[in-house]
């Protein structure tokens, strides 16, 4: 993966939906060539998949960010059984520092978001979570 693969994936986080016109424009390539190497980054597992987010009319949702903290050496695959199955889950990921994990969730509340952190704080890998509730958003922007 070099930086144009890099820059297309940017791009996809932002706007999934972004035509391969407009990202084949920003990372000046043909649109083939954009083409392809989604494509291949589809195809090697980069890109797993492209999803909606959609809000529920009236709907608040509380959105968080939990660490995992987990017991010893553990395998990446063995981390990931911890929360895969959690809808509550946006994305995770793997950190250098304190943490072994981070993950964005979203709950209907804060008891919904003590139910998930009592369950995870039950899986055998996980020694401890630390959690911080979102208040409000300054800027939508995500890139990796």
């Amino acid at each position: 993966m070099d930086a144009i693969d890099r820059n297309i994936l940017n791009l996809l986080v932002v706007d999934g939906r972004m035509s391969l016109t407009d990202i084949a424009r920003s990372v000046a390539l043909s649109v083939p060539a954009v083409k392809r190497r989604i494509g291949r980054l589809e195809r090697d597992g980069v890109i797993k998949g492209y999803t909606a987010i959609v809000a529920e009319p009236g709907a608040r949702k509380l959105h968080a960010l939990v660490e995992l903290f987990c017991a010893g050496q553990t395998e990446r695959e063995d981390i990931i059984r911890v929360f895969q199955d959690r809808p509550e889950v946006l994305v995770a990921f793997t950190v250098a520092g304190d943490s072994d994990v981070v993950m964005l969730v979203q709950t209907d509340g804060t008891d919904h978001l003590e139910s998930l952190l009592i369950d995870l704080r039950r899986h055998p890998l996980v020694r401890q979570t630390r959690s911080q509730v979102m208040l409000n958003t300054l800027m939508g922007r995500i890139t990796l």
